[in-house]
């Protein structure tokens, strides 16, 4: 049948009522569709290990449906999704190859192919060029969307997922809490990301009619404490987007603000806590869901000593002492790719209570930590997250001179003058390369390559011995090697992803609780 004829049969069909209205409604909005629906199932995502140095794959369930309740409403299956998700939107492992490129070099691969699986189209990156070595507050976002036709109604998702892990020395963002209340590295790139996310929702509306908006979003680390600040922007920014179709977990969340400081970023504040700051009985309404080991530092570094939380409701999975308990656990974490993790090794609740006691007498308080310490321990993440393309393709360990010289050409070291500068180069070499010589291949190459960069700017700031101390345990088993598993390293290890898959699968979410706390 030729086009002509087939339009001029079709309104012939819908005057005579042959054809019902739902359905012509349903196949003009099917023309306008972006993306496919999928089956529900279980689908398989890689997405980078910090632990073992590769990328690794796990299989996650999904269905459009797990968007027809209201975000309000807690839903497991959803918290894994959006985890698998999160995971994904990692910079892929092999990306460090090109670590100082400033393209895409592949660092988005594993969430383009995510999306690809779940039938959502019209994929924009955002920060993903940028350079590892680049340090501005920001964080890269993969965001793409569906619009289906559901229930006879034309219905869009719009996915945001952050990046949490693998973006380079925009780690000595995470540090830079500043001068007030609250924490600037993670606001800065709160506020930009949502302008971000509202510029690609307008651009969608203006090629195709959205319908009802659905948001689902999702960031790890670094990138949930920027997601659960803009989950908040965007009710301002969008205010189309109804509140129960905004759907947001955040994972091993850092606190960021205090109650005095950005109301726009602040949405179910500290829904944890009554008004007078007891502990409430039972969650209150939130569309903003921070799953947290119990164990792991990351999230409690901004103390609640110092007035820090978090928007929404806080869910803070067991970590346990329960010999039955480790031993599945240890066999589920069997299960993963990857090497497994030794639960028995991990921190639990109280060990990460000493290692926070600890930090709150080193930096005494807010201000001083502001004052005294802020400045040296960016300056500290950033040596130990900068890397030439000699030290990625060949392996090199930079020598005395040319560690001054990459000190030398940061801001804030330009402070020192260069022969404090080569004294405290020449100490941390000293102090620190007979040690890994005598090591050698026991300890990871990023370890050799980070230690007299970090020691050295410790030495220039004066940071005392034992502030130096944390740091280095927390640094470098954060990035390159397990050490000696003291509180520190094991509240650390708390920290990788793997910890909290393996929880979030084992425990029913009856067992999720409202502060940290250890199973006995």
């Amino acid at each position: 049948m030729k086009r002509r004829e087939f339009c001029k049969g079709l309104v012939a069909a819908l005057a005579a009522g042959a054809v019902a209205p739902g359905a012509a409604v349903q196949a003009v909005a099917a023309s306008a569709s972006v993306g496919r629906a999928v089956p529900d199932g279980e689908y398989t995502f890689r997405y980078r290990s910090g632990r073992c140095g590769t990328d690794l794959q796990h299989s996650w369930y999904y269905s459009d449906s797990l968007f027809d309740h209201a975000a309000q409403v807690y839903d497991n299956r959803l918290a894994l999704a959006t985890l698998g998700m999160t995971a994904a939107a990692f910079c892929t492992w092999d990306s460090d190859r090109q670590y100082w490129m400033n393209e895409e070099v592949g660092r988005a691969d594993n969430i383009r192919d995510a999306f690809a699986q779940l039938g959502f189209a019209e994929v924009e990156l955002i920060h993903y060029d940028h350079s590892l070595n680049d340090t501005p507050d920001t964080v890269a976002c993969a965001i793409a969307r569906k619009t289906l036709v559901r229930k006879g109604s034309r219905v869009t998702i719009i996915a945001a997922f952050l990046r949490g892990s693998g973006y380079g020395t925009e780690w000595s963002g995470n540090l830079h809490a500043g001068p007030g209340s609250a924490h600037v590295g993670f606001t800065e790139a709160a506020r930009e990301m949502a302008g971000q996310i509202q510029n690609y929702v307008r651009k969608s509306a203006s090629w195709h009619a959205l319908g009802t908006l659905k948001f689902w979003m999702g960031g790890y680390s670094r990138s949930a404490a920027v997601v659960n600040l803009v989950a908040a922007r965007l009710p301002a920014l969008l205010p189309k987007l109804a509140k129960k179709n905004t759907f947001v977990y955040t994972f091993a969340t850092p606190a960021s603000l205090a109650a005095a400081d950005c109301p726009d970023l602040q949405q179910d504040y500290d829904n944890n806590h009554t008004a007078d700051g007891r502990l409430k009985k039972r969650w209150g309404s939130s569309n903003i869901f921070n799953i947290i080991s119990s164990g792991d530092i990351v999230p409690r570094v901004l103390p609640w000593q110092w007035g820090f939380h978090r928007n929404g409701n806080d869910r803070f999975l067991p970590s346990t002492v329960n010999t039955a308990e480790l031993q599945a656990l240890n066999a589920r974490s069997k299960q993963l790719d990857g090497d497994p993790l030794a639960f028995d090794q991990l921190a639990v609740a109280e060990d990460t209570d000493r290692v926070i006691d600890a930090m709150l007498e080193l930096f005494e308080s807010r201000q001083n930590y502001y004052n005294v310490y802020e400045d040296a321990f960016r300056c500290m993440l950033q040596c130990a997250c900068t890397r030439s393309e000699e030290e990625v393709t060949q392996g090199i360990v930079l020598d005395d001179d040319a560690v001054v010289a990459r000190l030398r050409s940061m801001e804030e070291m330009q402070q020192f003058s260069l022969e404090k500068v080569q004294n405290c180069v020449q100490a941390a070499s000293m102090m620190s390369r007979p040690m890994l010589e005598r090591l050698d291949d026991t300890v990871p190459l990023m370890a050799r390559q980070m230690v007299v960069p970090l020691l050295a700017v410790g030495l220039c700031f004066n940071v005392k011995t034992d502030a130096l101390k944390l740091t280095l345990d927390f640094v470098l088993s954060m990035f390159a090697v397990e050490g000696q598993m003291n509180d520190t390293v094991r509240s650390v290890l708390c920290h990788y992803l793997e910890n909290y898959v393996t929880l979030l699968e084992y425990y029913d979410p009856s067992n999720h609780c409202m502060e940290p706390y250890t199973r006995k």
